[in-house]
């Protein structure tokens, strides 16, 4: 990494805990390695040794050093040591630290670039039409209609601030058509990235995702001895992939209600909707649409209490700071009716393959989520505890992923 780009260009030393493994120098010309010596933070803290060895070389025009997290026992955190979250996460790891320096850092826009790339290449390699299909989107007069239609102007006044932070590569976040278009492929070629050895199609890898995320609420329902759902409510819907899987699996339910935050993401859920909802789910019982969409705050849903009987998060909470975290959760509790079921789904912090993610993936993957450090060491299902709920479990949804859920009495 460009260490000079974050403004200390050796002025102070790496963390303590990290050690430099290469130092390479680039002239105009070329790239080549200058030292293969070992340079580990000296305990003075100086930093002169490398100082003195880059300092000489009057050519060099860009340092990159090569890091890792220090093996010794004197490092600060490690997944031996703290195997409730990766290494990577968390305001007091030395790791988590210098990755999230890098961030602030001028190499934010890059990583950005990099962390889009990367997905865009996976969902296109496996038959995802990315461009094509998100191009499509852009262009089309009946998704603006739907916007018009589910757009509550009074819910633009309580977005929050942590909403209004750029992430997932979008200056905008998800206030933007750009993300819009280009959620579902997106969410496609994360499934895919799931079981990288595999060679399965996307609709294969999203099939296994969302019936592990679904079997997990029916099993867990009948553990509980719940009866079926009549109205479920998936609170952070985005383009609805999560909210038609829902209403696909729980055929009994005859309303499934999709919130979201962003109206350009349910604009696009709409458009489905209008032009594809017999084709995922039947219609009520009445003949009118089981599946709708509300413009709305999940801290602040505005819904009648105990409304629903299962009340869905999928992959919305990494996205969350804290306390956003809390007060999404208790509102959630409040909509519950007794015997409802809470159900979020995401990155399980315990996976051994999140752990182990490669210095770039969790690099980039960090770069486009403000809030990680605050999801990795959260305790979720004591979250769930705290607020009311009981018989709260964690289930593996699969190599990556986790569903934590309980009941309110």
């Amino acid at each position: 990494v460009p260490w000079h780009l974050l403004g200390l260009d050796w002025i102070m030393p790496p963390p303590r805990g990290v050690v430099v493994s290469r130092v390479f120098s680039y002239s105009s010309s070329h790239l080549r390695v200058s030292s293969h010596r070992r340079f580990e933070n000296d305990p003075s803290g100086s930093g002169s040794s490398m100082q003195g060895s880059l300092r000489r070389r009057k050519h060099v025009s860009l340092r990159f050093v090569r890091l890792k997290c220090a093996s010794s026992s004197s490092s600060s955190s490690s997944t031996t040591s703290s195997p409730s979250k990766p290494a990577w996460a968390g305001a007091e790891d030395v790791l988590s630290q210098f990755v999230n320096a890098l961030i602030a850092s001028p190499l934010y826009t890059p990583m950005k670039f990099m962390a889009r790339r990367t997905l865009i290449n996976t969902a296109e390699k496996n038959g995802v039409n990315w461009t094509a299909k998100s191009q499509a989107l852009l262009e089309n007069a009946n998704v603006k209609a739907c916007y018009d239609d589910i757009n509550n102007p009074n819910v633009e006044s309580m977005y929050p601030d942590y909403y209004l932070m750029p992430f997932h590569a979008y200056d905008e976040g998800n206030l933007n058509w750009l993300a819009a278009a280009e959620a579902e492929s997106a969410t496609y070629a994360m499934a895919l990235r799931v079981w990288p050895n595999e060679d399965i199609t996307w609709q294969t890898a999203q099939g296994r995702l969302r019936d592990a995320y679904c079997d997990a609420v029916k099993q867990h329902r009948a553990k509980q001895g719940s009866s079926d759902p009549a109205r479920i409510l998936d609170m952070g819907c985005s383009v609805g992939i999560s909210t038609r899987a829902l209403a696909g699996a729980f055929d009994t339910a005859k309303e499934v209600v999709g919130l979201d935050l962003s109206a350009y993401m349910l604009a696009v859920a709409e458009l489905r909707e209008r032009s594809e909802g017999e084709a995922w789910t039947p219609q009520g019982l009445e003949g009118e649409r089981r599946i709708s969409y509300v413009h709305g705050l999940a801290e602040s849903t505005g819904m009648p209490d105990a409304s629903f009987d299962v009340v869905s998060l999928a992959f919305v909470l990494h996205e969350c700071p804290t306390a956003a975290t809390r007060d999404i959760v208790r509102e959630a509790v409040r909509l519950l009716r007794p015997g409802g079921t809470l159900v979020m789904c995401d990155n399980d912090p315990k996976s051994e393959v999140i752990q182990k993610l490669p210095p770039v993936i969790f690099t980039l993957m960090k770069s486009t989520e403000p809030h990680s450090d605050e999801y990795y060491v959260l305790d979720m299902m004591s979250t769930f505890e705290e607020m009311g709920l009981t018989g709260v479990e964690t289930v593996a949804m699969d190599p990556r992923h986790r569903a934590v859920l309980g009941t309110k009495q």
